[in-house]
């Protein structure tokens, strides 16, 4: 179908961006109420922080596991059709979430959900990357915007579903329902010349072996495993945090969670407008620097109140991190964008799946409050990595 376009501030945009924020949003969504439900499943179907972090670590794997054939996918299917299916999937992950009698049973929803997440996450962004080359970073940022706006609306939405005694199996139902309507949308908007697939599966694999040779590469995957470490942690564990160790309602840290995806949200907005391809690397340190001081202070925080602040002031500092390295590290390489993207997503999913696994077991232990000293340790990385990255420029 022809796809019309609107600009705004110089910015252009067409349906098939309009639908890649749904698809942002509805990922999100599905990702998200988990965290926020946590406290409500684990009570449910008395499970432990570890078995929940596990949980996560397992649909982490698997997303993992389809990022690294989502390029074949797309290949095959195009990227278009690709993301329509795979919410289609996520969504009915969600609806068996939703209907899990044990423990045992939410793994094949946790199968689906990585399976259909995997893709999403692989392909939107070089989606958007081939929609507009020429300014990647500023797209980039505002449709992943859409990611916070999703958390952020989860968030409120679920904490005051659940403090009303609605159950957390309704809400994943909904969500559900959600995605498989979003995964509709992407079969109508099709954009052949733009987004379909056309490589061959031999080309797919010689991109990415090309890129795995480069030295530079494993470096900025390393830089996104903090940085989706670093997000993770807040997105996954401060609900819990907020429920376990101060006794707030669901409705309270819900409000907490959307406070760092309202900073979330700004910043990436902010972002997009204002900051050129050039200044990607300048973004990155600040925002860094920025999160270490917020991160040290996390922990050290007991009153509520600013204990919001402190997460609306993460979310501003963690916001560019994943679509930000990804736009600085494909300039930086010069290697094909889908392949690059999707590998890159890989060090990203990694570091998500594995601190919320790591936070898990540190909080059985210890405490949850404890847990958190884990994001100015990896942002103290990242910042040595960065320098480090720009001194061999």
């Amino acid at each position: 179908m022809e796809e019309g376009k609107s600009s705004r501030r110089g910015l252009t945009f067409c349906s098939l961006d309009y639908a890649s924020m749904l698809g942002f949003l509805a990922y999100s969504s599905c990702v998200t109420a988990i965290p926020i439900c946590l406290v409500a499943i684990t009570k449910d179907l008395g499970m432990s922080f570890s078995q929940a972090g596990g949980l996560e670590m397992a649909k982490g794997t698997l997303v993992l596991v389809t990022l690294l054939a989502s390029g074949f996918i797309a290949a095959r299917f195009g990227k278009v059709r690709s993301i329509g299916v795979s919410c289609l999937v996520m969504g009915t992950g969600m609806l068996l979430y939703a209907n899990a009698p044990s423990y045992g049973a939410l793994f094949l929803a946790v199968a689906l959900l990585g399976f259909g997440g995997g893709v999403i996450e692989a392909l939107i962004n070089p989606l958007v990357q081939e929609l507009h080359p020429d300014d990647s970073g500023r797209y980039l940022n505002l449709i992943n915007a859409f990611w916070s706006i999703g958390v952020l609306a989860t968030m409120l939405g679920t904490g005051e579903a659940l403090s009303q005694m609605v159950s957390w199996r309704t809400v994943m139902s909904v969500l559900g329902g959600f995605s498989v309507l979003s995964g509709g949308l992407f079969w109508l908007l099709r954009e052949p010349a733009k987004a379909g697939g056309g490589a061959e599966l031999s080309q797919v694999f010689a991109n990415k072996w090309k890129i795995l040779r480069l030295r530079r590469f494993w470096l900025f995957t390393v830089l996104m495993f903090l940085g989706g470490a670093t997000e993770g942690a807040f997105t996954y564990w401060s609900a819990s945090l907020l429920q376990v160790e101060h006794g707030v309602t669901p409705r309270a840290a819900g409000v907490g969670v959307a406070l760092f995806a309202a900073g979330m949200i700004v910043a990436r907005l902010l972002w997009g407008w204002l900051i050129p391809q050039g200044r990607l690397w300048h973004l990155l340190l600040g925002s860094a620097l920025g999160g270490l001081v917020v991160g040290v202070l996390f922990p050290l925080t007991n009153e509520i109140s600013f204990l919001y602040v402190n997460l609306f002031l993460a979310g501003l500092a963690m916001a560019c991190f994943w679509p930000t390295l990804q736009s600085y590290a494909v300039d930086r390489m010069r290697c094909d964008a889908t392949s690059a993207f999707i590998l890159l997503s890989c060090g990203g999913i990694a570091g998500f799946a594995s601190v919320s696994w790591t936070m898990g077991m540190i909080g059985d232990w210890v405490g949850l409050r404890a847990s958190f000293w884990i994001v100015p340790a990896y942002l103290v990385v990242m910042i040595w990595l960065l320098f480090w990255e720009r001194k061999r420029s």
